[in-house]
């Protein structure tokens, strides 16, 4: 029966795929090999093999020193590396958190980072109302209408801000959205202050949001916990209670992360 599974299986497999992967499986194991050796070790010919270094080094996830033309693994692969133990280490530290505020409120919990501009979902927690917001894990959305992406933005340095930020307004998703690029900026050091932000329907009719950040061990604001409900499940009445364990459980989280100071 295994066998059977592994031929099936064998149908769906790409060769130059395979090929590929041979070869950084090992690069990873014997470390520097010029052509010869690694055509030797794989047993390929050197004219296929050379077409997929190429195309791998291309891409950085191998290198060749210009001293002797040897190959070894390229910064792609620790690049993959650290996003994969960063993201699970985030996740794996959120999730109790995640419960406790799910178990408490009933309202979806998010945990995301801030990734080429955008809040990206790594973990959501569905709400258990009739009526409730969801994001799906590996969605994205715009830091500027989130109070994750205002949260991680008012503890970024200066440079990384102005970097991040653009030149012109933004773009509105609702009639609620911050577009002005002055008003956003003016509300950056109060959240800060305060060490949590608010969207109140800014990127969703009828949802607010409430997120606080979270801290890796060498104190950069990483990653954002939120609770997000309707605005008649979320109002004035209890804003103040729900914040506080929002940020309590960000804190909490982020000493799972290694940090040591306060947030």
């Amino acid at each position: 029966m295994v066998a059977d599974n592994l031929k099936n299986n064998d149908r769906y497999t790409i060769n130059s795929i395979e090929k590929a992967l041979d070869l950084l499986e090992l690069l990873a194991e014997k470390e520097n090999l010029n052509l010869l050796e690694l055509a030797e070790l794989t047993n390929r010919p050197k004219s296929s093999l050379f077409r997929i270094i190429t195309t791998l080094e291309n891409r950085g996830y191998i290198a060749r020193s210009e001293n002797n033309d040897k190959y070894c693994l390229g910064l792609k692969i620790l690049d993959l590396s650290k996003q994969f133990l960063e993201k699970n280490n985030i996740r794996n530290a959120a999730l109790a958190e995640m419960n406790a505020l799910l178990h408490k409120y009933g309202e979806s919990v998010n945990l995301g980072i801030l990734k080429d501009g955008e809040i990206t979902y790594v973990e959501v927690l569905e709400g258990t109302h009739q009526l409730r917001f969801k994001d799906e894990v590996g969605s994205k959305a715009p830091f500027h209408a989130t109070a994750m992406g205002k949260v991680i933005l008012a503890y970024l340095s200066d440079e990384e801000m102005n970097q991040l930020l653009p030149e012109e307004n933004m773009d509105a998703f609702t009639p609620y959205t911050i577009v002005d690029l002055a008003e956003l900026k003016k509300q950056l050091p109060v959240i800060k202050s305060v060490g949590y932000a608010v969207d109140t329907q800014e990127i969703v009719l009828g949802v607010k949001c409430i997120a606080a950040p979270i801290f890796n061990m060498f104190g950069k604001a990483e990653a954002a916990i939120s609770l997000s409900g309707t605005i008649h499940r979320i109002h004035d009445g209890n804003i103040d209670a729900i914040s506080k364990d929002v940020v309590l459980a960000a804190r909490n989280i982020s000493r799972k992360m290694g940090f040591a100071g306060d947030s």
